[in-house]
């Protein structure tokens, strides 16, 4: 099964530390591959996403929509039936439902396609993109209980030149 993690996006949050590392570089912007660099950053996110869950996520690619004014770029990722499993624990916490419950309340400004929480978890047991969309909330959830974006300038991606030229981590 596919999911999507709201990893926060490269416009205005991750982008922020890959221009640090091109400084720091002395790489020529003009001469980045941006999308061959966000690429190798996003897999080292979900490596690092990973570790802190003690979960198996697979990279497959990167969803960016086509204007960051709705929403920002979200990681796909492949999630084994193992992982299903230990993420389907999550939502039987209480912090985790109270965290949940709001996000998926019609408000001003704001139509949800779920009534709640309750009706996304009873969803998602007859329907596969449902399902996908839960456990999707559920990596968010752990994302920000893990503080995963916090240790940023730890990850070690890689810068990637247009030319191929490839600028290592060191």
């Amino acid at each position: 099964m596919e999911i999507q993690i709201e990893f926060g996006g490269f416009y205005g949050f991750h982008e922020g530390y890959i221009e640090d590392r091109i400084e720091m570089f002395e790489i020529d912007y003009d001469n980045v591959n941006w999308s061959a660099t966000f690429k190798s950053y996003a897999q080292e996110w979900l490596h690092h996403f990973n570790m802190m869950t003690f979960l198996g996520l697979e990279y497959i690619g990167i969803d960016s929509p086509n204007y960051y004014n709705f929403r920002t770029d979200r990681i796909i990722a492949k999630v084994n039936d193992e992982d299903i499993n230990n993420l389907m624990t999550s939502i039987d916490d209480d912090d985790f439902l109270m965290w949940a419950n709001p996000q998926l309340q019609s408000r001003s400004g704001f139509i949800s396609f779920y009534n709640g929480i309750d009706d996304l978890i009873e969803r998602a047991k007859n329907d596969d993109d449902d399902k996908a969309n839960l456990l999707g909330m559920v990596c968010n959830y752990l994302i920000e209980l893990n503080e995963v974006n916090e240790y940023l300038y730890e990850l070690e991606y890689d810068i990637i030149e247009l030319n191929n030229k490839l600028v290592e981590n060191e």
